[in-house]
């Protein structure tokens, strides 16, 4: 009886997933628990595990594809008690006496490989060689295409035959016609930059895949947008009573004062379901991490419970998974609010889209040389209302300007 494997559904929000790696080979034997594969979906990898024992009988996606929700993956050949060996007892070996099976040699067979002589070609290889005047039957007497030939092989030697090998992978990285290009040069070897010029003079565009932790931020933002309205508060925030720490930056001490401002809004703590509110205990804040063009928000929970040294190293530890594509999904989810600071780079103010289910997001911006900032706050509007939202940003600037509380912050570092 063979048993359907399933791409599974990791989270609620989870519609798709790509298949990172296989663990377990198609005739391997696979114990119930058995972790048989890599999922990476929404931004994390997650480790399958088989529900049920028996033979991986068949793989149906491959390393790197990416299927729906529910989709079969894999084939499991269930074995029943049945078929299961039962190990013997020493009882049993004593009394039945041990057989010596005939040894049976397997008779050698002389396999012949049958060669078509040059010529034979499929009609559209055919096609090809005539127009590009290339004579298969040559060619295939020097080895330098098999008989039959067929379609494929004369595109590959054409390739070879007239491009340099650098000018060969940007042929393939922008999808040229082979016929266009060949066609625009003639009968000589084509180089890099003469393949940049052709790309440069048709204004070919290059295609850059999407890539599935991209996938899930557009799918994530898209449904936020769609399903929430939301509203800005902008306001100017005094950093100067902030000191410098050695491995403590700005964003460690925002995580950390939004992190206890938190707990006297539970509102900020709050996720929306229908026709009722779920007040998480803890203050979750999640933080935007850039890897080149994907973008991650690893989450800090109880940040409440822990000091600035305490979060400074959790999201460094973070950030190096982040890099290494090997955040787990309990490391991304959980957060209903989200801290997203671009003032390194000199940006001076900018709105953050707000990620889907969350309370809020804060938008840092750079500071100048008093050391005041401009922060957006974007609100989910059905959780928030304007005033609770007013009274938080307020809170929140009074915490900052509070020497008292940052110096009982920096007690618990020193």
């Amino acid at each position: 009886m063979d048993y359907e494997i399933v791409m599974p559904q990791f989270s609620d929000t989870m519609e798709r997933g790509k298949v990172v790696r296989w663990l377990k080979k198609e005739g391997e034997f696979v114990q119930k628990g058995d972790v048989i594969a890599e999922i990476e979906a929404e931004k994390a990898v997650m480790e399958l595990q088989a529900f049920k024992s028996g033979i991986l009988k068949a793989i149906l996606v491959e390393e790197g594809q990416e299927v729906e929700v529910g989709k079969p993956i894999a084939l499991l050949e269930l074995k029943g008690e049945a078929t299961q060996e039962k190990e013997p007892t020493v009882k049993e070996v004593t009394k039945q006496p041990k057989e010596e099976k005939p040894v049976f040699e397997k008779p050698k067979i002389n396999v012949e490989r049958l060669e078509l002589p040059s010529g034979f070609a499929s009609p559209y290889a055919k096609v090809l060689a005539k127009e590009y005047n290339i004579n298969l039957e040559e060619l295939q007497k020097e080895g330098r295409l098999p008989s039959p030939a067929h379609a494929k092989d004369v595109q590959e030697f054409l390739t070879e035959r007239y491009f340099t090998p650098k000018a060969l992978e940007l042929l393939k990285e922008y999808e040229l016609n082979i016929k266009e290009v060949l066609e625009e040069f003639g009968e000589v070897k084509i180089t890099e930059d003469m393949l940049l010029a052709f790309i440069e003079k048709r204004g070919i565009p290059r295609k850059v895949p999407v890539s599935s932790v991209q996938k899930a931020l557009i799918a994530n933002l898209t449904k936020s947008v769609l399903s929430f309205p939301y509203f800005h508060i902008h306001e100017v925030f005094d950093f100067s009573f902030i000191p410098k720490i050695e491995g403590i930056t700005l964003t460690h001490w925002i995580v950390k004062i939004v992190g206890d401002s938190m707990q006297v809004f539970e509102r900020l703590r709050a996720i929306y379901r229908e026709d009722h509110y779920l007040i998480l205990p803890s203050s979750n804040v999640s933080v935007a991490v850039a890897v080149g063009e994907d973008l991650y928000n690893p989450v800090v929970k109880s940040v409440e419970k822990k000091n600035l040294r305490q979060i400074a190293n959790e999201l460094n530890q973070l950030r190096k998974r982040a890099e290494e594509k090997k955040l787990s999904l309990e490391e991304i989810q959980g957060a209903t609010l989200t801290v997203s600071n671009l003032g390194m780079l000199g940006i001076r103010s900018f709105d953050a889209v707000l990620p889907y289910g969350h309370a809020c997001i804060v938008a840092v911006g750079a500071m100048d040389q008093e050391g005041k900032a401009h922060l957006t706050f974007t609100f989910n509007h059905v959780v928030l209302n304007g005033f609770t939202a007013a009274l938080f940003v307020k809170h929140l600037k009074e915490r900052f300007s509070d020497r008292d509380y940052i110096n009982f912050l920096l007690r618990e570092v020193s």
